[in-house]
C-alpha cells in the first residue's frame, strides 16, 4: 500500500503550484461562474477534496459546506438583491467560489510537501537561487515561529496568564507574550540561517537531493483537469 501511495497517489509540488495558479486566475475572473456555474462549483470544491485526502478533515469539511451553501445562494439568487443583506451574501459567494479555491490549493501544496520536495521542485524548474534560498529559509522560520509561540503561550498558561485575563491588559500581553516571543525568535533566526548553510543552500552552487521528483499518474490526471478548466474558461470568454 505504501508503494502504491508513493507511485499513484503522490502529486508533484510543481503540479500543485500549477493548479493553484490556474484555479486562481480562471475562477477569480468570473466568466465560468456565469456560463458554467456547476463546473465552477466543482472546481471550487477541488482543493478541499485534496485537503480531505491529506487528512485535514476540519478545513476540508468546513470548505465543502461553505462552497455548497455559496453555490445554492448563487443558483437560487437568494437575497442577492435585498439591500445590505444581499451585498453580504454576494460577498460570501465571491469569497468561497472565486477567491478561496486558489488560496486553499496553495495551502494544500505547502502542507502536503516537505521542504526537501519544495526545494528540489524549484531547482527542477530552474528557479534562481535568489528565490529558492529565501523561500526555504522563510518557510522554516515561520514553521519554527509557530512552534515557539505555542510554547510561550503554554508557559504563560501555566502561570495563569490566559488570553481572557490579558485581553483587557494590552501592556501585560505585550510584556508576557510578545517580548518573550521576540527574544526566542532572535535565536531562531540565527539557527535557521546556520541550518540553511549546513544543508548546502548557497548561491551559484549545485545541491544534491535525496528526494525524487517526478510526475506520476495523478499528476497527469490533474493536468487533464486543468486543461478542461482552461477549455471552459476560453469557451466562456470567446464564445
Amino acid at each position: 500500500m505504501t508503494n502504491f501511495k508513493r507511485v499513484f497517489l503522490k502529486i508533484d509540488f510543481r503540479t500543485k503550484i500549477l493548479m493553484s495558479v490556474i484555479l486562481s486566475y480562471t475562477l477569480i475572473l468570473g466568466n465560468i461562474q456565469q456560463n458554467h456555474p456547476v463546473v465552477a462549483a466543482v472546481y471550487s470544491l477541488l482543493p478541499y477534496v485534496f485537503l480531505f485526502c491529506c487528512e485535514d478533515w476540519k478545513t476540508a469539511t468546513k470548505g465543502i459546506a461553505f462552497v455548497t451553501i455559496a453555490f445554492i445562494i448563487q443558483k437560487e439568487n437568494l437575497l442577492i438583491n435585498s439591500g445590505f443583506l444581499g451585498i453580504a451574501f454576494l460577498f460570501i459567494v465571491m469569497v468561497f467560489l472565486r477567491l478561496l479555491p486558489g488560496f486553499m490549493m496553495a495551502k494544500y501544496a505547502i502542507n502536503s510537501s516537505s521542504m526537501s520536495e519544495i526545494t528540489a521542485s524549484l531547482k527542477k524548474i530552474k528557479a534562481p537561487d535568489s528565490i529558492v534560498i529565501p523561500i526555504t529559509v522563510m518557510a522554516r522560520f515561520f514553521h519554527t515561529t509557530k512552534e515557539d509561540y505555542r510554547q510561550v503561550k503554554d508557559a504563560m498558561y501555566l502561570h495563569g496568564l490566559t488570553n481572557k485575563r490579558l485581553f483587557f491588559h494590552p501592556m501585560k500581553l505585550l510584556e508576557y507574550r510578545i517580548v518573550p516571543l521576540f527574544m526566542v525568535l532572535t535565536k531562531t533566526a540565527d539557527d535557521v540561517s546556520i541550518s540553511a548553510m549546513t544543508r548546502g543552500l548557497r548561491i551559484g552552487e549545485d545541491r544534491s537531493s535525496l528526494t525524487e521528483i517526478r510526475f506520476g499518474v495523478l499528476d497527469y490526471f490533474c493536468f487533464l483537469l486543468m486543461c478542461i478548466l482552461i477549455g471552459f474558461y476560453l469557451g466562456g470568454k470567446y464564445a
